[in-house]
C-alpha cells in the first residue's frame, strides 16, 4: 500500500501555529511562514545560466505566461516520475504528465494525469474558462479575475523549475554551445553532479525546514534555453536527493522531461452536454487556499516536488477535489 500520507507530510509539512488557550501564538513564533514571492526576471541572461546553477534554476521558474508572446502557437509537455525509499524499499512511486496547447492570443487546453487516478483538465477559450477533474463534468464560468487562467495554465507548467530549484545547489553546469531545437536557436546545457556540491540553502519558509541539510546524491542531464526568450526549449533531468526525516535517512529520485514543439493548435469548448454552467465559483477549495496562502502549499498547485500532491495531484478549483 502507498503510504502517502508520510510523504506528503514529509514534503509538503503544513507549518500552521494554532491558537492555544494561553493566549495564541506569538509574532516571533510565526516568523518564516509568510513570505512576498519576488518578482520574475525581466530578461534571462542565458550566458549566465549556462555555468551557474542558481541563475539556471531561476530562469526555469520563469512563469510560462512569457511563452504565448515569445514562442507562438505551440504543445508544451512534461512528464515526471518520482520514487522515494528508506533503503531498499520504495515507499512510493508517483508519475505524472501535463500537456498545454497554447495559442499565441492566450488560448489554452491543458491536461494533467497522474498514476494515483489522479487528474485534471481546463480549456480557456473565448473569454471563459472550462474546468473538470478527472471523470467528471466540465464546470463552464467567467475567470474571476483577468490573471486567473493564465496563473492556473502557469502552475501546470511549473514542475521543471520547482524539480531544478530543489538540487541545483548540487549541479555542475557545462555550456554546450548553440542548438537548434523547435526551429529556434537554443543554447545547450549540460547538467551533473558537482565533484564537491555546496550545503542547500537554508530554507526561506517554515514549512521547507526538511531541506536544510538535503544532499545530491546524483544527477545527469540537460536544459535547452531558447537564446531569445531564457525559456526552455527541452529538458530531460534525472536526479536522487537525500534528507532525514523523523530520524530516518529517506532519498527521492526524481526524473522530469519537457519539450515545446510549435505549431498550430486546436482549441476547442467541451461538448455542450457535458458542460455544467457554474457561474458562482466554488468554495471549499479556496477558502483553505485563502486560509493557509503563504503558509501551505495549494491544493493542486503544480510544481514542488512533493509526494503525492506536487506535480498537480492535488485540487484547485470549481470541485476539483481528490482523496487526501
Amino acid at each position: 500500500m502507498v503510504r502517502r500520507a508520510l510523504l506528503v507530510s514529509v514534503l509538503g509539512t503544513v507549518a500552521v501555529a494554532g491558537c492555544s488557550s494561553s493566549g495564541g501564538t506569538s509574532d516571533k513564533e510565526l516568523e518564516g511562514l509568510v513570505m512576498a514571492e519576488a518578482p520574475p526576471p525581466a530578461t534571462v541572461d542565458v550566458t549566465r545560466a549556462g555555468r551557474d546553477p542558481s541563475a539556471l534554476a531561476a530562469a526555469l521558474q520563469l512563469p510560462w505566461s512569457r511563452a504565448a508572446d515569445q514562442l507562438g502557437d505551440h504543445r508544451l509537455t512534461i512528464t515526471t516520475v518520482m520514487e522515494v525509499r528508506e533503503g531498499a524499499a520504495v515507499l512510493e512511486t508517483l508519475e505524472d504528465s501535463t500537456t498545454i496547447d497554447l495559442a499565441r492570443d492566450g488560448q489554452y487546453h491543458a491536461i494533467y494525469e497522474n498514476g494515483a487516478d489522479y487528474g485534471r483538465e481546463i480549456v480557456f477559450l473565448g473569454g471563459k474558462l472550462y474546468l473538470r477533474p478527472r471523470y467528471a463534468k466540465w464546470h463552464e464560468r467567467a475567470p474571476e479575475t483577468n490573471a486567473e487562467p493564465t496563473e492556473l495554465r502557469d502552475q501546470l507548467a511549473s514542475t521543471l523549475g520547482a524539480h531544478v530549484a530543489l538540487y541545483a545547489h548540487g549541479l555542475e553546469l557545462s555550456d554546450k554551445g548553440t542548438v537548434e531545437e523547435g526551429g529556434r536557436a537554443g543554447r545547450r546545457i549540460e547538467l551533473k553532479l558537482a565533484p564537491s556540491p555546496r550545503p542547500a540553502p537554508k530554507p526561506a519558509l517554515t514549512q521547507h525546514a526538511w531541506r536544510e541539510g538535503l544532499t545530491v546524491e546524483a544527477a545527469a542531464g540537460e536544459v535547452i534555453l531558447d537564446d531569445a526568450s531564457g525559456l526552455p526549449l527541452a529538458a530531460t533531468i534525472d536526479a536522487t536527493v537525500a534528507f532525514v526525516r523523523d530520524g530516518k535517512r529517506l532519498t527521492m529520485r526524481l526524473t522530469v522531461k519537457q519539450a515545446m514543439a510549435p505549431g498550430a493548435v486546436a482549441v476547442a469548448a467541451p461538448e455542450a452536454e457535458q458542460v455544467v454552467h457554474t457561474p458562482v465559483r466554488l468554495r471549499e477549495v479556496d477558502d483553505r487556499n485563502l486560509l493557509l496562502k503563504g503558509i501551505a502549499p495549494t491544493k493542486g498547485g503544480v510544481g514542488t516536488p512533493t509526494p503525492g500532491a506536487a506535480s498537480g495531484s492535488g485540487s484547485t478549483t470549481d470541485g476539483d477535489k481528490v482523496k487526501p
